[in-house]
């Protein structure tokens, strides 16, 4: 299947912080620098090179690189870039990843082009934020 990307024109509110590579690693700094009561509030997961942050808008933290990401009304275990959607009807799509990849919520990401699943966020704790640096480190 193939499709293209295009600019969102009503962009939903963020639900989620998305970084790659060096980014992630800011994020996760930022989320360690948050508040222990706010970082509570957040579900992170990560792979080798994306780091993900969920929760509610006002708690999410910025850092240089980051992209916001929502689920969408009309696929709502579809997270995509605040920004930016597929050219594509998006429960079609759905559909078709989830085909392949029958966790869900996932991520779409365009760069790098990955799917992501969400189901394994857990709570953004301190002994969570030590095991993926840890990970990263290898």
């Amino acid at each position: 299947m193939k499709w293209g990307w295009r600019s969102e024109a009503d962009p939903p509110p963020p639900q989620g912080a998305v970084g790659v590579g060096a980014a992630a690693h800011g994020l996760l700094d930022a989320i360690e620098r948050l508040d222990e009561a706010v970082r509570e509030r957040l579900m992170l997961t990560a792979n080798d090179d994306v780091l993900i942050v969920t929760g509610a808008a006002q708690s999410l933290p910025w850092s240089e690189g980051v992209a916001y990401v929502a689920p969408r009304d009309d696929a709502p275990a579809l997270w995509l870039s605040t920004v930016e959607r597929p050219d594509l009807p998006l429960d079609l799509l759905y559909r078709a990843i989830a085909r392949r990849h029958p966790q869900s919520p996932l991520l779409l990401l365009r760069e790098p082009a990955q799917i992501v699943p969400l189901h394994r966020a857990l709570p953004a704790t301190a002994a969570l934020i030590a095991q993926i640096r840890s990970h990263w480190r290898g």
